[in-house]
């Protein structure tokens, strides 16, 4: 245990500049529980997003399988997952091949789903397959905790918990020898640069960026723009200060004000004791009820991760040089649990026969250090983490302190090395039904590439068992989001592949999974103590025994950062996220402990939030998470009907652009140019008097509410607005409405100029997205030409509309006032129904619910009068109705036993 003893040597040297450090437990254990009371595993909201989709015309397969995804057959074989050789990640400058063992940035098989239902991004990236059922191990008995080897005793073969190495940045790292950084790197060693702020300097700080201006057109913003946070408030004074106290310095809280109310358990609080040098110092924070915790400060900057319980919670800050304080400030934050939200579920995988134990050196291994316990309690803090991570990034971004719950429970904390009762993360056991050896079978590992002319024997992947030992588990009936930790993951230094692992997340229907192996899982804190000196541990991975899954030297800083980051991008895609060109949904999560941290192994100068490189939500990911139901804050307005369904959205090609369309809302529009993102325009109820006040750029329609269920993109308009295109340019918009669905419209210059024709009487007619498939065998095409009655036309005016339905649409008849008729679909069964429409009377809209192919569908009249629901109400709904100004100018589509599409056809009024 040598690797133990000199830990907990530098551990008692820092300890000895620390009075202040010594664990104490002044509180009545009765007032732990405060009035957070315990949740019941399973328990889940029962919600409604996304909501299961009656139109999914298949069962007992998961993702099910959805009448309408271009991808997934109807109902024949189960859905085989894509393969995509169009993807346009990695983004130009990183290679697409040899990015390390863990291929985080881009897996090899595609990686998630939008909104639950086969979405689809620029990149090509769609999750879904079939995923059968199983489980056995561990024992039902956990060891106590702590075990018997407790760090009080001194007994056993190692301190418990393991003691942290001293809160101090080691020296640098030995250079790398001349030529290209290692790719898995991500976007430091690429060497992508952040264009200066106004005032910046270029020393530490402009070194480590997202996107530099070189990479985007001329005039196109960027679109993260990273700076410390202003610390005044909008009258100008200081958010927070706490005046020079005894001689010591003030203190400065940059990131949070005094009385403030959170809604979580850790905090991430960011300040500065002006005029203060010096690149050892200390920060420690003290709780009337936890332990004190101690993290590193650098120049009089400071960050450090606070924990809370529910209620007001008094905080005291010391900022130490060696044993002197220097600065001294005082908190007071109000914590205020939100249960109201679904959880996000943590649980971790064990196979059938499994030893319970993860990778970890030989000098680090055995009970309470790397078994099953330990993993628990890694996994929790590191679930605390990604909870103050998102936190902390929507703050900035200027949409409140939201972020994830974590499902808890009353029981002893491990967050804490003084294992009081509390509240704290549960995380749940899942027992697979499979072997070891079928877990760590190679051809389940994500990074294993077959050699040429091998035959495989499964096309499963760790999220295939994953999925099954859920379905096996049985607790979770709603809408649930689980991050799953594959134990028995396993480094093969011969095959050179993590074994048992996979970094894959997404979802559909109830479930809305991310799964990750327990590689890296040894470098992990397991407790708050640990933490900063986790992200300072220099000590490098041995490829005997450890995956190597990180850039520079291997340490283990740098695979903590892999392991909780990537592991946190692929919550981000359970969470309807994509691929980003920056920050945590690219390869940001390297400076994942750039968040958490002023001090990092190797550099000069505080880590100030301008410096923390990829650690950062791209722009376009706080839009879709400040909408997602599992970041909602109290003071969020309930939910409309309308906006708990998610519905697909309605593309109108006219003379100028685009109508876009959904009744949810829409809350943000992409522009990608040929497959890289170029600009978006978000829709927020934040930013809508900026809208209104011409100081965001926005059409009319775009400043009438808070989230817009149509919007004109004019093409000269936003063309000019996103930096320009040609005409020969693949120009894609990318969707996303308030339920967090997302649509990619695939190339909108195509989608205007090829879905027009001219009539006889040389009206340019316009058509609608079909709507359903067309693709059931038999099916045979339709098409009936009429005008609405205020255009001038000589297409003939509509009489009535047959309609010939049962629990299935067979398709409707259109009576013309001249006396001829036009059938859409065969209309050969069903039930006989008429609407007539009266000479002063006409078309308005139909509402349609479609998926593979047209389930059902209600005409409605100007003048209100309706056909009522005719057909079946499964698929998607959606509302066909000419664009304002136009009227219809005639109907086509197709059927076989029944309407399998339609599709509308509409011109400009005269």
């Amino acid at each position: 245990m040598d690797h133990f003893k000199k830990l907990k040597a530098k551990f008692e040297a820092l300890t000895t500049h620390d009075s202040g450090s010594q664990r104490a437990n002044t509180r009545p254990p009765a007032q732990h529980q405060g009035g957070y009371l315990p949740s019941h595993h399973g328990a889940q909201q029962p919600g409604t997003y996304p909501p299961a989709q009656p139109g999914a015309q298949q069962q007992g397969v998961y993702p099910p399988a959805r009448p309408g995804d271009p991808l997934q057959d109807a109902c024949s074989t189960p859905w085989q997952m894509p393969t995509h050789s169009d993807t346009s990640y990695p983004p130009p400058g990183i290679p697409s091949d040899g990015i390390g063992p863990g291929g985080f940035f881009a897996p090899p098989q595609s990686q998630q789903q939008y909104g639950g239902y086969g979405s689809q991004y620029p990149d090509g990236t769609f999750l879904g397959a079939t995923f059968p059922g199983g489980g056995a191990y561990p024992p039902q008995s956990y060891p106590p905790y702590p075990p018997p080897q407790s760090f009080a005793s001194g007994s056993g073969p190692a301190p418990y918990p393991p003691l942290a190495p001293p809160l101090e940045p080691p020296g640098k790292p030995p250079v790398a020898a001349a030529g290209n950084p290692p790719a898995q790197d991500g976007l430091r060693g690429q060497g992508l640069t952040l264009p200066l702020q106004q005032g910046q300097s270029t020393t530490f700080g402009g070194n480590i960026g997202t996107l530099a201006s070189s990479q985007l057109s001329t005039g196109v913003p960027i679109p993260i723009d990273q700076h410390d946070i202003v610390t005044t408030t909008e009258s100008g004074e200081k958010k927070h200060v706490t005046l020079p106290v005894d001689g010591n310095s003030q203190m400065l809280f940059l990131n949070i004000a005094n009385n403030e109310t959170v809604h979580q358990r850790f905090l991430i609080v960011y300040g500065q004791v002006p005029g203060i040098k010096g690149n050892k110092d200390r920060i420690v924070v003290r709780h009337p009820y936890f332990p004190p915790l101690t993290f590193p400060a650098v120049d009089g900057f400071f960050k450090i991760l606070v924990e809370l319980e529910s209620g007001d919670n008094g905080l005291k800050f010391e900022y130490l040089q060696g044993d002197t304080v220097v600065g001294r400030g005082e908190l007071t934050i109000k914590m205020e649990p939100y249960t109201d939200k679904p959880p996000m579920i943590l649980a971790i995988l064990v196979g059938s026969g499994s030893k319970g134990t993860f990778d970890a050196p030989p000098d680090a291994c055995g009970p309470g250090i790397n078994d099953l316990d330990a993993a628990v309690r890694k996994f929790r803090c590191c679930g605390y983490l990604w909870q103050a991570f998102i936190s902390e990034h929507m703050y900035r971004q200027g949409f409140g302190r939201r972020t994830i719950r974590l499902e808890e429970e009353y029981k002893p904390d491990t967050m804490a090395r003084d294992n009081e009762r509390r509240m704290t993360a549960k995380v749940h056991i899942l027992k697979s039904r499979r072997t070891v050896a079928e877990i760590q079978d190679k051809e389940r590992a994500q990074q294993w590439k077959a050699p040429p002319g091998y035959k495989r024997h499964t096309e499963e992947s760790q999220y295939t068992l994953a999925n099954e030992a859920l379905d096996d588990y049985g607790v979770f009936k709603g809408i649930h989001h689980v991050a799953c930790l594959t134990l028995d993951s396993h480094w093969d230094p011969k095959e050179k592949t993590i074994l048992g692992h996979a970094a894959l997340g997404g979802g559909g229907g109830n479930r809305f999974l991310g799964v990750f192996g327990s590689h890296a899982t040894h470098s992990w804190p397991a407790n708050a103590e640990e933490i900063a000196a986790k992200f300072l541990d220099t000590t490098r991975v041995d490829p005997r025994y450890l995956a190597k899954d990180c850039g520079g030297e291997g340490e283990y800083w740098r695979v903590a950062n892999v392991g909780m980051g990537a592991f946190l991008h692929e919550c981000g895609h359970l969470l309807t996220l994509g691929h980003t060109p920056s920050g945590i949904m690219s390869r940001g999560f390297d400076n994942f402990n750039c968040t958490f941290m002023v001090s990092e192994s190797g550099l000069d100068g505080p880590v100030r939030q301008r410096d923390e490189g990829g650690a950062h939500w791209h722009r376009t990911d706080i839009i879709r998470l400040r909408h997602h139901p599992c970041l909602r804050l109290p003071s969020d307005p309930p939910l409309r009907d309308n906006e708990k369904q998610e519905q697909k959205f309605d593309v109108l090609p006219t003379e100028r652009g685009l109508i876009i369309r959904n009744d949810n809302g829409i809350t943000m529009i992409e522009v990608w140019v040929g497959g890289e993102y170029r600009n978006h325009r978000e829709y927020t109820s934040e930013n809508l008097e900026r809208r209104r006040n011409g100081s965001l750029p926005a059409g009319p329609d775009e400043m009438s509410t808070d989230f817009p269920r149509e919007i004109l993109v004019d093409i000269d308009t936003w063309s000019g607005w996103a930096g320009g295109w040609s005409k020969s340019d693949k120009v894609q918009l990318v969707l996303t409405s308030r339920a967090t669905a997302t649509d990619t419209l695939d190339n909108i210059n195509d989608l205007i100029h090829k879905n027009t024709r001219r009539d006889r009487d040389g009206n340019i007619v316009f058509h609608s997205k079909q709507l359903g498939s067309g693709e059931m065998q038999g099916t045979e095409k339709f098409k009936a030409w009429f005008s609405g009655k205020d255009m001038r036309s000589s297409a003939p005016k509509l009489a009535r509309i047959e309609i010939r339905a049962g629990d299935m649409l067979d398709g409707f008849i259109l009576h013309m006032e001249d006396g001829s008729e036009s059938k859409i679909g065969k209309c050969l069964g069903g039930k006989r129904s008429v609407l007539y429409i009266d000479p002063d009377d006409d078309l308005d809209y139909i509402v349609v619910n479609s998926g593979w192919y047209v389930d059902g569908l209600e005409f409605v009249t100007r003048q209100g009068r309706t056909s009522g629901w005719k057909g079946g109400k499964g698929g998607e709904k959606h509302i066909v109705k000419p664009p304002p100004g136009y009227c219809w100018m005639g109907i086509s589509g197709s059927g076989a036993g029944w309407l399998d599409s339609l599709t509308m056809h509409y011109a400009k009024r005269k």
